[in-house]
């Protein structure tokens, strides 16, 4: 099936529940669905000691290495907004809600939740992934309401050019740790509840440079290398003239050690912006009032 036939599919279903239309489904999927959010839930919710100490995984392999050598050594989090297990919950209750969403609208469900193992040199990188439409592995994803129209909306090639959550390395690595195809992500807006099926056109070199990638940053981290970021403040220009301020890179402000790694960061309205309510940017240096 072809993804614009799939993502026909989805909407078509889902038109048809909107509108208290019949719809085909077994209660056993939602019963599925609700063991599966049951479980997320309590590891949202539950605090949990872990034990285990850093290790690879496939929903980290594509981060920064910068980011996975804080992590490794244990380094201090930046505090998280208190809105931050909202978004995670909300993040499962999609990818359950999806379940059902896809199973309803007839695409051939050849697997899903699977254990992966990927070897990386010495280490195997473990995790599960999502759904398997046509024996092709896909993802779930919820995405604001900009990434949905500015990237996802560009397909693969959204997330070639920013891939901030390492999306790609996790999908290839799902697709090669299980000898399968990536299918693709299916991405569903949080804020209008919009939906779309995303496919991957990753080539062969394509996932091989991601696994080399992988590679660098395991013998990296095995080794203790030293810290090195990878990323640099930018110098900020408003209506094309330099303010004065260097800004964060998005990566960093979507990192977990931001503030270890830039103590001075301040977050403050975008330099000389006369908005009303201006944006607000992470800054190293700051040249406003």
């Amino acid at each position: 099936m072809s993804i614009n036939m799939i993502e026909a599919e989805i909407r078509h279903t889902l038109d048809k529940f909107s509108n208290n239309e019949h719809v085909d489904i077994d209660e056993q999927w939602i019963d599925d669905a609700a063991e599966q959010f049951k479980a997320a839930m309590k590891k949202q919710f539950l605090q949990q000691e872990d034990s285990s100490g850093f290790r690879l995984r496939m929903s980290n392999i594509g981060r920064p290495l910068c980011q996975l050598q804080m992590e490794k050594a244990g380094a201090p989090k930046s505090r998280r907004p208190y809105n931050h297990i909202i978004r995670m919950a909300i993040g499962d209750a999609t990818e359950c809600i999806m379940e059902i969403v896809l199973r309803a609208a007839g695409l051939n469900v050849t697997g899903g939740k699977s254990k992966v193992e990927l070897p990386i040199g010495s280490a195997t990188i473990k995790g599960e992934d999502d759904i398997e439409i046509d024996h092709k592995v896909w993802d779930t994803k919820s995405a604001s309401p900009w990434a949905f129209t500015n990237k996802w909306s560009d397909g693969t090639q959204g997330l070639r050019k920013s891939d901030d959550f390492g999306y790609l390395a996790q999908l290839t690595g799902y697709s090669r740790g299980q000898d399968k195809d990536p299918g693709g992500w299916f991405v569903v807006n949080k804020s209008t509840g919009e939906v779309a099926a995303v496919q991957s056109d990753l080539t062969e070199a394509e996932m091989d440079d991601i696994l080399s990638e992988v590679q660098v940053k395991f013998q990296a981290l095995e080794n203790d290398e030293p810290f090195q970021r990878c990323f640099e403040a930018e110098d900020e220009t408003y209506y094309r003239k330099p303010t004065g301020s260097k800004r964060l890179p998005m990566q960093c402000t979507f990192c977990d050690f931001m503030k270890t790694c830039w103590p001075e960061a301040v977050h403050r309205p975008q330099t000389n912006s006369t908005a009303q309510k201006p944006r607000y940017y992470w800054y190293s240096e700051y040249a406003g009032d």
